[in-house]
């Protein structure tokens, strides 16, 4: 004889307050079960015979929340073997079943395990049809609601526009000047927003609030690179930064994100990025356009709010997720870790949606295990977008730029917004401590856009960074323009003409270099505007031999006032060395990159042997927009002001961007 045998578990998994979680769990077991000749089961219940059954407490249960990951090969491991050989279950109450089940059980276990892998393997097939089912619906939907628009999409022209993959090397040529000899050989990378798959074209959506724009800002990661070669050769290549949405939309051949940082935050952004959340589980894509950095080997791009990805540096291809030799569980790899020049660690950080909002970790040198991880008890989601290092401590800021993901969902707004009445502190945390250990201070409220460089003086700890009174990523207010709205915000008061004031914009956007001096025993804040507003400034960068430590110098970006005016946009056209040092009274040296010519970030490269903290050149990349020729341009550090000392002309155009790396061979 055979029969299906079927039952219902009932689950003795404790809860609090009660001694067993009272759930039934209804399992099917779809086998056929041989049965013995005689079946017959006798229950005495005379006075002098009372049978005693042993309630045997399960080592594993598989409750309700654990059913997906239900491993039938360990649910047999951990089964009870009695002294009479009879075998009990995990999730099998045996006092409702004294006898009968407690066979039934042995002889069905190897069906049951065999038939518990077969539905695991049908539910993941079947999963995969209706998830590719749900896909071929959305997409459907998608493609009712949006249309393709004719209207142009801010920044994607002249040289914001992308440009093609070039992923075999290209020879370069020196047309100005030489190498220097004691050069390191290497490769200059630099990251970048490079748009693909139709994010040069906006959207229509009559029914989710008319038309929503791509944003510079989302375009897919651009990694261009320059490697100067131990023979003296000079070549040239660029790569996308092939993240997971990069990939899936590769695959399928067109943009399938829809566009989340709409400058004037429209309502259709509502529906956007809930579209996305529903669909692929991010509201946004990840770009992995930001920045560039090295450790223990590895050479890694990463973005505001995504995953960090390694790359090959021989061909800029990407390796895969970076995740600290798999040790980085967040959600999240913040843009600008820091690794300290004198261990060789690097101090990471990444934030989340959801608390812990703020996670810092001390990876190892080798990079192989975090020697410190740290929940920071952050009470609210801000945007950290750098820290910074001493020799012995973190630098932490939390500022009132509000990272809000109830009101980008629900009410349509920025996902960043700044709010002037709430609190801004600064953060030391010991390196090797806990959140218990960490020092806040209570500064004056303002935006910190990135850390120029920190170090402890004695009893205080010195932190330089740049600050503005407003943060660009904010929507622009729907009574302004894009260009008039920024126009407004690098417009000092002193300088403004304009028939109106308004305290909401007027000169808000102008940053500036800030200093703030932390006493560690009192509690004391002492600040200051370093540069007194007299140039604005950005993407700062410093020897990182002096990372954590007293320093003279940092170099950084100064803008075309009237050309960035034009277009609503930073256009750099200086660079900037400042003289941080008491005697150096913050004053600055300027490298004019040309007429109608644009510059990115200064990377120090530092010269082999220097004793010196500015012995050394800078590199960076240039964009003349009269000939729409693209160079990488070499300046000695301490003849700043003199012209380069080599400019290497790009085969092909390079476009605006964000942070870079030198790596040196």
């Amino acid at each position: 004889m055979a029969s299906i045998a079927s039952t219902t578990f009932r689950c003795l998994g404790n809860t609090p307050g009660t001694s067993q979680c009272g759930y039934h769990h209804a399992v099917t077991f779809a086998a056929v079960v041989p049965q013995p000749p005689e079946r017959r089961i006798i229950h005495q219940k005379s006075k002098s015979s009372k049978k005693q059954v042993q309630k045997i407490q399960p080592q594993s249960t598989p409750h309700s929340s654990e059913i997906s990951s239900f491993d039938p090969e360990q649910w047999e491991l951990n089964a009870v073997t009695n002294s009479d050989g009879r075998r009990n279950f995990p999730g099998i109450h045996s006092s409702e079943y004294p006898t009968g089940l407690d066979r039934v059980s042995e002889r069905v276990s190897e069906q049951m395990k065999r038939w518990f892998l077969e539905q695991r393997q049908i539910g993941q097939m079947v999963g995969k049809r209706m998830l590719s089912a749900y896909q071929v619906a959305m997409t459907s939907v998608v493609d009712q609601l949006f249309i393709p628009s004719d209207k142009p999409v801010p920044f994607i022209k002249g040289n914001f526009a992308p440009v093609d993959e070039v992923v075999e090397k290209v020879r370069c040529e020196v047309v100005d000047g030489h190498v220097p000899q004691d050069f390191p050989p290497g490769c200059y990378i630099r990251n970048g927003p490079n748009a693909k798959f139709g994010a040069s074209q906006n959207l229509d959506s009559p029914l989710l609030g008319g038309t929503t724009y791509y944003s510079w800002f989302e375009g897919e990661g651009m990694l261009h690179g320059t490697y100067i070669e131990k023979d003296g050769s000079i070549w040239y290549m660029n790569r996308y930064v092939e993240t997971d949405s990069f990939k899936m939309e590769k695959e399928l051949g067109r943009k399938v994100y829809l566009p989340t940082m709409d400058e004037k935050s429209t309502p259709g952004l509502r529906f956007n990025r809930m579209i996305n959340l529903v669909r692929y589980g991010a509201p946004q894509s990840n770009p992995g356009n930001t920045s560039v950095f090295q450790h223990a080997g590895h050479v890694v791009a990463a973005a505001e709010g995504a995953k960090a990805y390694e790359i090959n540096i021989s061909d800029l291809s990407t390796k895969g997720e970076y995740n600290c030799n798999g040790q980085w569980n967040r959600r999240f790899f913040g843009p600008h870790p820091k690794v300290h020049p004198d261990t060789g660690e690097l101090v990471v950080f990444g934030f989340d949606i959801f608390p812990p909002y703020y996670v810092l970790g001390v990876l190892s040198g080798d990079g192989k295990k975090f020697t410190n991880k740290v929940d920071l008890g952050m009470d609210r989601l801000v945007l950290m977008h750098d820290i910074g290092i001493t020799d012995r401590h973190a630098i932490l800021y939390d500022f009132p730029v509000m990272m809000d993901l109830a009101n980008m969902l629900v009410n349509g707004g920025s996902i960043v917004s700044f709010d002037p009445t709430k609190h801004s502190r600064l953060g030391v945390l010991p390196l090797t401590g806990s959140s218990k250990s960490i020092k806040w201070f209570d500064v004056e409220t303002a935006c910190i856009s990135h850390h120029c460089n920190s170090y402890q003086d004695g009893d205080e700890i010195v932190v330089h960074g740049l600050c503005t009174q407003l943060i660009q990523l904010v929507a622009v207010p729907a009574r302004f323009d894009k260009i008039e709205w920024y126009s407004r915000g690098m417009t000092l008061n002193a300088d403004n003409n304009f028939a109106t004031k308004d305290p909401s914009i007027d000169g808000l956007l102008y940053e500036h270099l800030h200093e703030w001096r932390l006493n560690l025993k009192t509690g004391a804040v002492v600040e200051r505007n370093m540069t007194q507003n007299k140039f604005p400034l950005e993407l700062p960068r410093i020897n990182d031999r002096v990372n954590g430590k007293k320093y003279n110098y940092f170099y950084a970006c100064s803008e075309d006032l009237e050309a960035s005016k034009a277009v609503g946009f930073p256009m750099f056209r200086y660079l900037v060395k400042v003289d941080v040092s008491p005697a150096g009274n913050s004053l600055a040296q300027f490298h004019d990159v040309g007429e109608n010519t644009f510059c990115s970030e200064p990377v120090f490269v530092a010269r082999p042997g220097s004793l010196q903290e500015d012995d050394g050149w800078i590199v960076t990349y240039v964009h003349n927009e009269s000939t729409n020729l693209s160079d990488m341009i070499i300046v000695d550090a301490q003849r700043f002001e003199e012209k380069p000392v080599a400019r290497i002309r790009l085969p092909h155009r390079v476009p605006y961007g964000f942070h870079g790396a030198y790596i040196s061979y």
